[in-house]
């Protein structure tokens, strides 16, 4: 009896706390803060390939889709979409943040000569 309270208890806190972290992490400022972060990669990876036009394109392409989401975030009906959705976008964001740090960190070296 006292086992099978005590593994009740614990899945419900568990559960608790899934929904505490989520929320945490789903949370209009948690995306404003993602969205900044991937502005300033997108400003360190434009400066690391300036003369490819389709690489700048889509740096710019990043700029916008995160002014986008900060004027979202901004709205209360943010709050509305379901947890389901705001955890695919939180997944979404953290790919393309690995993605410009892939692209940052395989970048030519600015000269050909040896330092």
């Amino acid at each position: 009896m006292f086992a099978r309270m005590f593994g009740w208890f614990t899945r419900s806190l568990s559960r608790v706390l899934t929904r505490r972290r989520n929320s945490v992490e789903t949370a209009p400022r948690a995306f404003q803060d993602l969205s900044r972060e991937l502005r300033e990669l997108a400003e360190i990876a434009s400066r690391v390939w300036p003369e490819e036009q389709s690489f700048q394109n889509r740096i710019q392409n990043i700029r916008d889709e995160m002014d986008q989401l900060d004027e979202l975030t901004s709205k209360p009906e943010f709050r509305l979409l379901p947890m389901k959705k705001r955890l695919e976008l939180r997944e979404s964001l953290l790919h393309s943040k690995t993605q410009l740090m892939d692209t940052v960190s395989t970048a030519p070296p600015p000269t050909t000569r040896p330092q």
